[in-house]
C-alpha cells in the first residue's frame, strides 16, 4: 500500500477529524494510519502508513539541521558581521553539510515516500554544492571572466533559477503548516533579495538577504526540533495542533473526497 497521499486522496483524514472534533489525532483503522502535515517531516499534506510495514525513521530532521547550520553563518556573513564579507570559510560546509548530507537525506526521503521532502533536500543540496564551487572557485568560474561585472551577472543568472524554484516550493506549502509555510517563504525571500543584490550590487538588499537567511535557519532548527521531539523523549514536544496548520489543511471539499482503501 502506498505511504503517501496526494492532496485529493485525503478525504477520510479531514472528514474524520471534523466528525471526531480532534484534528490533531490521525484517522485510524485496522489497515491504515492517516497522519496530518508535519513541519519536521517536511510533509505538506496528509500521508498514510501501513502498520504491517517496517517503519522507517524520517531523514528530514538531519537535512533541516544541515540547512540551519549553513544558512546561519551565511546570513551573518552577508550582513558583514565582524567585518567578514567572503563566504569562502563555508566551502567545506557547503559541500559536505548542506551538500552531501542533504543529498543523502533527500534520497532517504524517497525511501520514506516523501515527495516534497525529497525534492527540497535533494535540490537544495545540489544548490549549496554549486554555490560552494563559486565561493571557493573550485572550477575556476570566477577566473573565467575578465570583467567583474560579468561575474556578478553570471552569478545573478544562476541565482535567478533558484528564485523560481523556491517560489514553487513556497506555494506548495499553502495547505501544510504555518511553520513550514514561513520556512519556505523566508527561503524564497532570501534567494530573491540575494539575487537582486548580486545583479545590482545593492548593499541594502545584500544585508536584507542575510537577515532572511538567518531567519530561515531559525525556522530550519525549529523544524528539526519538531522532527526529533516526541512525548517519549521530550518534555516539550511540538503539538500536532489544528492551530499550526494552514487554512484548508484539515478540510477536503466533498467533491474531492476519495475513499481510502
Amino acid at each position: 500500500m502506498s505511504d503517501h497521499l496526494s492532496n485529493t486522496d485525503t478525504a477520510l483524514a479531514g472528514e474524520n477529524e471534523q466528525e471526531k472534533g480532534i484534528p490533531s489525532t490521525p484517522y485510524q483503522n485496522e489497515d491504515v494510519d492517516v497522519l496530518p502535515p508535519r513541519t519536521g517531516y517536511l510533509r505538506v499534506n496528509y500521508y498514510k502508513r501501513t502498520p504491517g510495514q517496517r517503519q522507517y525513521p524520517s531523514s528530514c530532521a538531519a537535512g533541516l539541521a544541515m540547512l540551519g547550520v549553513t544558512l546561519w553563518p551565511l546570513g551573518l556573513i552577508l550582513c558583514e558581521a565582524r567585518s567578514v564579507t567572503s563566504p569562502a570559510v563555508l566551502g567545506g560546509t557547503l559541500f559536505f553539510a548542506s551538500g552531501l548530507v542533504q543529498i543523502i537525506t533527500g534520497i532517504w526521503a524517497i525511501v520514506d515516500n516523501n515527495l516534497f521532502g525529497s525534492v527540497v533536500l535533494l535540490c537544495l543540496g545540489a544548490f549549496f554544492m554549486s554555490f560552494g564551487s563559486f565561493a571557493v572557485d573550485l572550477f575556476g568560474v570566477n577566473s573565467a571572466y575578465t570583467d567583474p561585472l560579468q561575474v556578478a551577472n553570471a552569478e545573478g543568472i544562476f541565482l535567478s533559477t533558484w528564485v523560481a524554484f523556491t517560489f514553487i516550493i513556497w506555494i506548495s506549502t499553502f495547505k501544510s503548516t504555518w511553520p513550514l509555510f514561513l520556512f519556505t517563504f523566508f527561503l524564497w525571500l532570501f534567494f530573491l533579495l540575494f539575487d537582486i543584490a548580486v545583479f545590482g550590487s545593492h548593499q541594502g538588499c545584500k544585508i536584507a538577504s542575510g537577515v532572511f537567511a538567518f531567519l530561515t535557519s531559525m525556522c530550519a532548527f525549529y523544524a528539526m526540533y519538531d522532527g526529533l521531539s516526541e512525548n517519549t523523549n521530550s518534555y516539550a514536544p511540538v503539538p500536532s495542533a489544528k492551530i499550526l496548520r494552514m487554512p484548508g489543511a484539515y478540510h477536503v471539499p466533498a467533491e474531492d473526497r476519495v475513499q481510502i482503501v
